[in-house]
């Protein structure tokens, strides 16, 4: 996301030069024809005795110190229209001695310029006259400040005029170049989120990972060139272009226009999600491409995606979530793009584990101690391919044997709404003799543990006349991880457990021997289990972005074909595979189990149950 604003620069030099200055400047920013003052703004501040603080400070502090701006009391002299609420000597920081301005160093200078001189100095003439309501939207708004903060001017005749929390105690002294409003208060400055998360140690780990994508640059196409002194180009007002992709992603945190809610994570809490996320992005040795990242290696561009989907669900628009934080909605979204959405006990245990919380300019920060999510059902989703989606693409080993088509199902149909997409891919031998073998490429699979589940309809699904087509489908799966390994014969590892595996007969050389297989149930759209718990021991994220990615991770389905007669109720299989979809169910490896915590809501053939499912003891008693 990318912004410009613009400060106040003259970068002149001597004052000799402001002279030249005024004729540009005055181009730029007219002052208000209607102010008819005999001084200009400084000459007022600077002749009330009560006001002496806050002048010391204008005297002090620079425009944009860090680009050779000019100071404050200059700013005031020049022929364009401001607005200053200048706060009464007893409403001004105890702390400061203003008597010593001259000696105070830089960083303390920067300060006071930032949250109290441009935090009481708008643009433009703004007068105390009429009806300031806030209820009232039409006649009445905030006004932003020098520093972009923005703040309440209201009031009515007979009852006064309020800027901020401070009434105004000798409202519009009209100057020649803006009205000044004497204040009883100030305006306290509050950061925005993006100010206080660089603000906090605690936080550190968090801010720096954001801050690395910020930017401030130097716009000068949109800025006012001034005069050229010396052989240098000055600017009487520069634009600056501000930048960072996470403002685009889960927030505009340095805005003063929006309102958000955000859950930052202790040092000591991003530490242990880090050690924890990363380990679902292990890419196979060598080198890794991913968008926008370039090419880096297997290390780095784990760790790298493994802090942004920490970030991605911190922060909360309290404007879409408004009922939410009214309590009267249970669910609540994340600012990320994807939009990820928490449900009842889990949105209300978001402020689980609060050890800090921030009233701010932009919004709420609460410094968290833990995860108050499962991260889970954020980033790592549940895998599905669509049995249809085999008919497009246009890898060589997607379908062998057979051909492939799609086909709809009726929106009358009982079946649609158990059907994925209302589609369905069908897969037709190219020959009688033929046995089929398809692959379904699992894209953006991770490094964790999986159950995988392949989703058969009916063979009358295709001729619903036709009663003899009833014939189950018999397969073996194998699963192709990224680094080229793979694990074969998921059946035989079902064998005893898997209600869908089952022994027959094959012949081979004439040689007849029993087999363990899938065996689909014919007469219902079946959810065949094909791995309860396997591990995939890296990931492919992202990577098949890049259109000369060779994919390898992918499940295989293989024909098997027995022997036998008509008699023997499994003497033929189909041959012909109707494909809903490959599912690959998450499973969340903890010490002591498994828990699976997405869930598939679309209800198309079966419930998804959740159950934890135990632990392997050992890597042998893993599938």
């Amino acid at each position: 996301m990318k912004r410009m604003y613009k400060k106040a620069i003259l970068a002149c030099g001597l004052a000799v030069s402001l002279a030249a200055c005024t004729d540009v400047w005055e181009e730029h920013y007219q002052p208000d024809t209607a102010l008819t003052g005999d001084k200009n703004l400084w000459e007022l501040i600077s002749d009330e005795s009560d006001l002496s603080n806050f002048a010391a400070l204008l005297s002090a502090t620079r425009t944009a110190a860090k680009e050779g701006g000019i100071r404050y009391d200059s700013l005031l002299m020049m022929s364009r229209s401001y607005t200053v609420w200048a706060p009464t000597n007893a409403n001004m920081p105890k702390h400061i001695d203003y008597l010593s301005l001259n000696n105070a160093p830089s960083d303390s200078l920067e300060k006071y310029r930032k949250e109290i001189v441009e935090n009481h100095i708008a643009n433009y003439a703004h007068v105390a006259g009429g009806i300031r309501d806030r209820e009232d939207r039409k006649n009445y708004k905030m006004v932003e400040m020098l520093n972009g903060k923005s703040y309440h001017f209201e009031g009515g005749p007979g009852v006064g005029y309020k800027f901020a929390e401070g009434s105004l105690v000798d409202p519009n002294e009209v100057a020649k170049n803006g009205v000044l409003h004497k204040l009883d208060g100030r305006a306290i400055y509050l950061p925005n989120i993006w100010e206080k998360l660089g603000s906090l140690s605690s936080i550190s780990s968090l801010y720096a990972f954001l801050e690395k994508d910020y930017k401030i640059e130097f716009n000068e196409a949109a800025s006012i060139p001034g005069p050229i002194v010396g052989d240098q180009l000055t600017f009487l007002d520069s634009a600056f272009t501000e930048s960072c992709r996470w403002f685009y992603e889960i927030g505009q945190l340095d805005r003063e226009d929006s309102l958000y809610t955000m859950y930052a994570l202790t040092n000591e809490a991003w530490d242990k999600m880090f050690d924890m996320t990363k380990s679902y992005f292990e890419f196979p040795a060598g080198k890794v491409t991913l968008p926008e990242k370039g090419s880096q290696t297997a290390a780095e561009a784990r760790d790298s995606i493994a802090r942004e989907m920490i970030c991605r669900n911190l922060v909360f628009s309290n404007t879409i979530n408004r009922k939410f934080f009214e309590g009267t909605k249970d669910s609540l979204y994340s600012n990320h793009y994807s939009r990820q959405m928490f449900v009842g006990d889990e949105a209300r245990a978001l402020e689980d584990g609060t050890i800090e919380t921030y009233s701010l300019s932009n919004g709420t920060l609460h410094v968290v101690d833990q995860v108050n999510y499962n991260p889970f059902t954020c980033w790592h989703d549940t895998i599905r391919i669509e049995g249809e989606s085999l008919w497009y693409q246009t890898e060589t080993d997607v379908v062998k044997d057979a051909t492939a088509s799609a086909k709809s199902i009726d929106r009358d149909s009982l079946l649609y709404q158990y059907v994925s997409n209302g589609s369905i891919g069908i897969f037709t031998p190219t020959a009688a003799t033929k046995k089929p073998s398809l692959c379904f490429y699992l894209d953006n699979v991770l490094s964790s543990y999986y159950k995988v589940s392949i989703v058969l309809l009916p063979p009358h699904i295709v001729n619903p006349l036709d009663s003899t087509f009833i014939k189950p489908n018999k397969f073996d799966a194998r699963l192709h991880f990224p680094d080229g390994t793979s694990v074969g014969e998921l059946a035989k590892k079902g064998w005893g457990t898997n209600p869908s595996v089952k022994e027959i007969r094959r012949s081979e050389t004439n040689q007849l021997y029993w087999d363990t297989v899938f065996v689909s149930d014919p007469t219902k759209i079946d959810t065949i289990v094909l791995a309860e718990c396997i591990k995939v021991p890296c990931c492919e994220y992202q990577r098949q972005l890049f259109s000369d990615f060779k994919r390898t991770a992918k499940l295989e389905i293989t024909t098997i074909i027995e022997y036998g007669n008509k008699a023997n109720g499994y003497g033929y299989n189909d041959a012909l595979y109707k494909v809903d979809s490959v599912i690959v169910k998450d499973q969340v490896l903890t010490k002591y189990t498994f828990v699976e915590w997405n869930f598939d809501n679309n209800y198309r053939i079966d419930q998804v149950i959740l159950e934890p499912v135990a632990a392997p003891s050992s890597a042998s008693d893993e599938e």
